[in-house]
């Protein structure tokens, strides 16, 4: 893994995803395997929008893949929190804190959590560049938010369903191409 040579590159890191999970995919006798989806991706950009029902199966099983790695995410992260105590005032309630051997599997929890990250990344055909330019951009839009405790003192709005969605000042931060993207997908799935 070249992304791990000279410290930790992590763009490097989740474009490497799409090789090593379509290792694994072939393996698991998947019908499509990342790198499949990503050449898909490549046909509908040279295709147009109208050549995306074309690949609807392939699409399907991509959206399948997307939600299963996202829940061996959030596992790998009860399995990580395990190891934080749940009340740090109790006595002697083991913790990473506790022991190099509780520290090291703990780390080894949250790496897992970002193999998964990364296989997420590979099925949804999201690049190291892209995770890039959006954690610069939500940082930078969170910098200077208003309902942001640093930032000012504005209310936060407290509408769950409108966050779960999107539909919320946190998450317009997309740009207008993003946005018909988004759109479009949403359309047609």
């Amino acid at each position: 893994m070249s992304s791990l040579d000279n410290g930790f590159d992590f763009c490097a890191f989740i474009d490497e995803g799409v090789e090593s999970q379509s290792k694994y995919d072939k393996k698991a006798g998947f019908p499509w395997t990342a790198d499949d989806m990503k050449r898909i991706d490549h046909l509908i950009a040279v295709g147009g929008k109208e050549s995306f029902e074309h690949f609807g199966p392939a699409m399907d099983f991509r959206h399948e893949k997307v939600i299963e790695y996202l829940g061996h995410m959030l596992e790998e992260s009860f399995e990580a929190r395990a190891y934080v105590p749940r009340r740090a005032w109790k006595n002697n309630e083991p913790s990473f804190m506790d022991s190099d051997q509780l520290r090291s599997e703990f780390t080894a929890e949250l790496f897992d959590i970002l193999l998964f990250f990364r296989a997420v990344c590979a099925y949804a055909g999201i690049s190291g560049e892209e995770i890039l330019g959006s954690a610069r951009t939500k940082l930078a839009y969170n910098s200077v938010r208003k309902d942001h405790a640093v930032n000012g003192d504005e209310p936060a709005p407290r509408d769950p369903l409108a966050e779960l969605h999107g539909d919320c000042p946190s998450a317009q931060f997309a740009t207008p191409e993003e946005e018909e993207a988004l759109d479009f997908i949403g359309k047609n799935q």
